[in-house]
């Protein structure tokens, strides 16, 4: 392998380790937070997180658009085209990003609103500016991706992360939950900095309309309606939850989603570093879907395999630790624990986005996306009239992410050219190790946790050995499936540290 993509995969591996660290502190946040406030103050914490979320869906592709032109341009050599398309992407930004910043106020200015109601004009309006600080700062990390400087990248979510975290537990001591926010736009405004800093040769200074703004509308506008499809499958259960159940049922609720959170941390910063990857390859071998399949196979049968293992320990942990250190959250156990077994689902339609962009069939995710939020969205309702509570919408939302990454990998699977059979075989590869982990996980409860009782050297010694038990129970049963995976190798071809290759080894066949 040439130093060059030595480098390349070293900073893809420190970033994706990055943002498994920065999800890691904004999940300890979250859990400190929910130990100062009382369920109802995190709720409206939450809700303030759900419009920011939203926030990043309003330059409506622009990004997505840049990340596929920017590199074409730069292999172009047109530097005056090159700056005009740069200057265009940010107008694109600023001014789409200042219309829902004017749509939310207004919003929330007419009628009755639980976010006013919690957070003024004044507390929205600073979340907006947040909105306004990152979605500004993803236009220069994108360029700055485009060049190679990943190690930027990685940086400007360091201090994003340290700083909006670590700084708002510091001031929630004093200011409550508005202590979050302001420490959260800090590290909006530092990060901002940084971005702008570090790449002020080639990042545009002032925004520029063109026709390019349209061409990157047009371009970016598949993915971007997958991944706001995505945002919104993945946020829709809050909604439901604050809309029909409360602000203090979405505190509740909200804690069980930060696990999830963490769970899909790895899966989501492996499909980040794979994509470059998955593309080169395809691209090499003149764009023949066998040069990617394999790798895609182990690759998703090995998150598949080892994500219901987390999940279930997870699963057995949640409801003794919670009751000890958040006693006030005792009803976020049940929807964490069945959210955590969805993880399978999410982890594998990212991937599977992933490999339907790079065989050129990106077109797809626009009606399968739709139609997965449509049936997200039903079911959630569904349980809301069968009167399921929480747990009842936690379950219609991991069935909607289960079948959301069965339906996506199976496209893949036909866009990578496999069989009938062969794909019914991945699917059943990839899904039926986490119904086994779920069974295991319940059987190993039943056995061992059925009593709920004072955090003793008793209730440890039963939960690992609960632990033990299912662990040693699921191994077995999913070692049939596990075969040819190769995770060694897996490893090794990340360069994971202690696995991967020797740099320069003659060998190596990348």
């Amino acid at each position: 392998m040439s130093p060059t993509r030595q480098k390349f995969a070293r900073d893809s591996l420190g970033l994706a380790i990055t943002q498994y660290l920065v999800r890691a502190m904004s999940m300890g946040r979250s859990f400190v937070a929910a130990k100062l406030l009382d369920p109802t103050s995190f709720g409206a914490w939450n809700a303030l997180q759900l419009m920011m979320d939203y926030g990043a869906l309003a330059p409506l592709g622009t990004q997505q658009g840049l990340d596929q032109l920017v590199p074409r341009r730069l292999v172009e050599g047109d530097a005056a085209r090159t700056a005009q398309l740069k200057r265009a992407a940010l107008f694109n930004v600023v001014a789409l990003t200042t219309l829902f910043a004017a749509f939310g106020l207004g919003w929330a200015s007419v009628g009755s609103s639980r976010m006013r109601a919690f957070w003024h004009l004044s507390g929205l309006s600073l979340a907006l500016l947040c909105v306004m600080l990152v979605n500004v700062a993803n236009v220069g990390t994108s360029i700055l991706r485009s060049h190679g400087d990943i190690g930027g990248l990685t940086r400007w979510f360091v201090l994003q992360g340290l700083i909006g975290s670590g700084l708002g537990l510091v001031l929630l001591v004093w200011f409550g939950r508005w202590g979050l926010l302001w420490g959260w736009l800090a590290g909006c405004l530092v990060a901002f900095l940084f971005v702008a800093v570090r790449g002020r040769h080639v990042l545009p200074l002032l925004p520029a309309p063109a026709t390019e703004s349209l061409d990157l509308l047009q371009i970016g506008l598949p993915l971007y309606v997958f991944t706001a499809s995505s945002i919104v499958m993945r946020n829709l259960d809050r909604i439901v939850v604050l809309r029909f159940l409360g602000t203090q049922a979405l505190g509740f609720y909200g804690l069980s989603v930060n696990v999830l959170t963490l769970l899909m941390a790895i899966p989501d910063s492996l499909a980040y570093v794979s994509y470059p990857m998955l593309v080169r390859r395809y691209t090499e071998a003149g764009e023949d879907p066998e040069a990617i399949r394999e790798r895609v196979e182990r690759l998703v049968r090995g998150v598949s395999t080892a994500l219901p293992l987390a999940a279930g320990l997870c699963a057995l942990w949640s409801r003794d630790l919670v009751h000890v250190v958040l006693p006030r959250y005792d009803a976020c156990v049940e929807p964490l624990q069945v959210l955590a077994f969805g993880a399978t689902g999410l982890s594998q339609a990212a991937f599977a986005s992933l490999v339907l962009m790079t065989v050129g069939r990106r077109i797809i995710l626009v009606p399968a996306a739709l139609f997965l939020t449509a049936l997200s969205g039903g079911l959630q309702l569904l349980s809301l009239r069968w009167n399921g509570g929480l747990t009842g919408i936690a379950a219609a939302s991991a069935v909607a992410y289960l079948v959301s990454g069965a339906v996506l990998l199976s496209l893949a699977a036909v866009g990578l050219g496999h069989s009938f059979r062969r794909m019914l075989s991945l699917i059943v590869r990839c899904f039926l190790p986490t119904a086994l982990a779920a069974l295991v996980c319940w059987g190993a409860a039943w056995a061992f946790l059925r009593e709920l009782g004072p955090f003793t050297l008793i209730t440890v010694t039963r939960l690992l050995t609960a632990s033990a038990a299912f662990a040693a129970a699921y191994l077995l049963f999913v070692a049939p499936f596990a075969r040819g995976i190769g995770f060694l190798s897996l490893a090794k071809e990340f360069n994971v540290p202690f696995f991967g290759r020797r740099p320069g080894n003659p060998e190596d066949p990348r």
